[in-house]
């Protein structure tokens, strides 16, 4: 019994330090896919992998193509708001 309250325990703590997607970081972009130049970092949270969050940095594969739905300043504060980066 003891074992499964630690569990319970762990998994609480864990849910509540988690960073799920949220949009909470970064800024909105300022027209249709486009970051303003301090926030270059494009995040898309309608993703067909079905992730929350995948962002997307100048010069990747992808990032002309992305139409952002956040703008991030850096990948840490885009990974802080649960996001991975493009693979490609």
């Amino acid at each position: 019994m003891m074992r499964v309250f630690r569990l319970l325990l762990l998994l609480l703590a864990v849910a509540s330090t988690s960073s799920w997607a949220t949009g909470e970081q970064g800024v909105p972009p300022d027209r249709k896919g486009q970051c303003p130049a301090d926030h270059p970092i494009k995040g898309n949270f309608t993703t067909y992998s079905g992730e929350p969050c995948i962002y997307h940095v100048p010069g990747g594969r992808f990032y002309d193509k992305a139409n952002a739905e956040r703008c991030y300043a850096s990948e840490s504060s885009a990974q802080a708001d649960g996001c991975r980066k493009s693979k490609r």
